[in-house]
């Protein structure tokens, strides 16, 4: 009887097991293809992110080249301050988005950064000094707000270029920066060299629940 009952308590013993083992093997793999899917989301909005930062990278240039050339810096300023927020309002609904432009070193206080931003733009500063090129500083990130709303946030760094310097130079001509001080009178993006962190473009995509 003794050793009917020992033989059953093995049997149970080695099906549970194999049970237990079953299941363990089921989890592992719904917790890969969870995984492999969460990484292809991220992948997708960061992808969207970047074709949102290259249109509006892209428009903002193409018009402010035009406008320098057709009728100068000072003309070009006064567009900015009127057109670049139109330009960007534009990109989000195209590109159903909520983009912006945004800095430590700020001009416009339209484009203030929030907390999370100065974090990381404070944190793109600190990569640089690291050796890090601009054009590879990213951060990204999935974000629930009060609401229990999910976010995807992302980030790229803008560098300073040779044309940046005009408006953002250190030797700025003084009729130009008349106009810059008449239309931003709290401007502190000034004194940027070339290849400085001149700011970044800064998203945030809604992802439904």
């Amino acid at each position: 009887m003794h050793l009917f009952i020992n033989e059953y308590i093995l049997y149970i013993s080695l099906k549970l097991k194999g049970t237990i083992m079953f299941i363990l093997r089921v989890l592992i793999i719904f917790f890969i293809f969870t995984n492999l899917s969460y990484a292809n989301d991220l992948l997708s909005y960061e992808k969207d992110s970047m074709v949102a930062i290259k249109a509006l990278a892209s428009n903002l240039k193409k018009s402010l080249k035009s406008v320098i050339k057709n009728s100068g810096p000072i003309t070009a300023v006064e567009y900015c301050n009127i057109a670049a927020f139109d330009i960007t309002d534009k990109v989000s609904k195209e590109k159903n988005v909520l983009i912006k432009r945004t800095s430590l070193k700020l001009r416009n206080k339209n484009n203030i950064p929030a907390a999370w931003e100065i974090v990381v733009l404070n944190n793109f500063e600190k990569r640089k000094i690291s050796g890090e090129g601009i054009q590879s500083l990213n951060y990204k990130e999935l974000y629930v707000d009060d609401s229990n709303k999910t976010f995807f946030r992302y980030m790229k760094a803008i560098p300073t270029g040779k044309v940046c310097l005009t408006c953002h130079g250190s030797n700025i001509k003084p009729k130009l920066l008349s106009k810059i001080n008449e239309l931003y009178p709290e401007d502190k993006a000034r004194d940027f060299k070339l290849g400085d962190i001149r700011g970044a473009f800064s998203i945030q995509i809604a992802i439904p629940n």
